[in-house]
């Protein structure tokens, strides 16, 4: 009877201690399913990583449309800056003379093989895309460094507002407005 309940006081006791030895060594051991279980933990970091990512898409796309608008503006100012009147003679050479000190004559232009009288003697004629190209690109100002506004395709008339050096300032049936290099175009 003695050793019945001494081997009954020691199972008591290696559960005590046993318990006791596993909840000291499991303290230091992340609780499952929290933030610092390496398991769990790099599905947090992940959400986190994307939620920041969009974030900052999302300010990246703000921005975008800011420096457009921007570039948009400058585009607009330069083409007030730049703005020349037109004077013209008769004959078959024309010159413009701009505020800006720079002049040009106006001859053949480009390689479209429309001769104009006068710079300002396109104005109002209807021009088309060459039989080359499927499309060209519409410009905000008269440079080809300048934003594109449009592509214009084949067959897509366009009127022409204003000339410009090499360019035309023209304007499509949907009333979109822009500028071609006159090396692109025809007339028909």
């Amino acid at each position: 009877m003695k050793l019945r309940a001494i081997i009954i006081v020691g199972a008591i006791l290696s559960v005590a201690i046993g318990f006791t030895l596993g909840k000291t060594v499991n303290a230091d051991a992340p609780e499952p399913g929290s933030s610092s279980d390496p398991v769990v933990s790099k599905s947090y970091v992940d959400k986190a990583l994307q939620d920041r990512i969009d974030t900052l898409e999302k300010s990246v796309a703000e921005l975008s449309v800011q420096a457009t608008a921007l570039q948009t503006t400058i585009n607009e100012l330069q083409v007030k800056l730049n703005k020349t009147p037109t004077t013209t003679t008769g004959g078959t050479g024309g010159t413009s003379a701009g505020t800006s000190g720079t002049s040009g004559t106006s001859g053949t232009s480009g390689t479209s093989g429309t001769t104009t009288g006068t710079s300002g003697s396109m104005v109002g004629k209807t021009i088309y895309i060459k039989a080359v190209n499927s499309y060209v690109n519409m410009r905000s100002a008269p440079s080809t460094d300048s934003s594109v506004v449009k592509k214009v395709l084949k067959n897509e008339a366009m009127t022409i507002l204003e000339v410009k050096d090499s360019w035309y300032r023209v304007k499509l049936a949907d009333n979109t407005t822009g500028w071609v290099a006159n090396w692109v175009v025809e007339t028909r």
